[in-house]
């Protein structure tokens, strides 16, 4: 698994540089985005731009890490998705539990003015 994390204000932007997300990435990217939830993080950006694929594992890391998110009073956002990603959250109605914003500077700012 290949991310880049960055902290933007009180944002962290999480990236994923591998163009596959599935059953190998979910693993240790779960592990990565829980330890962050658990401390403290409650503003996160997915960035998504890289990833070309997304089997069911992939989508349960991101719904697991949303609820987590939502538990807490935190927010999770996605940004830079590509066609392929854009058509599977389409075809399974996650675009419109999730907010997706086209990049992440749209994305930072939209969760650095929220509450």
């Amino acid at each position: 698994m290949r991310v880049e994390e960055r902290l933007v204000g009180n944002v962290l932007v999480v990236t994923i540089q591998d163009i596959r997300l599935d059953a190998i990435v979910a693993a240790p990217l779960h592990q990565r985005l829980h330890q962050h939830t658990q401390n403290g993080c409650n503003k996160l950006v997915l960035d998504l731009g890289s990833v070309e694929f997304m089997d069911s594992s992939g989508l349960t890391v991101i719904m697991s890490t949303l609820k987590s998110l939502n538990e807490q009073g935190g927010r999770l956002v996605l940004s830079g998705m590509g066609a392929n990603l854009g058509s599977l959250f389409q075809l399974t109605r996650l675009d419109k539990v999730f907010q997706v914003y086209p990049n992440t500077g749209q994305a930072v700012l939209a969760l650095s003015y929220s509450k």
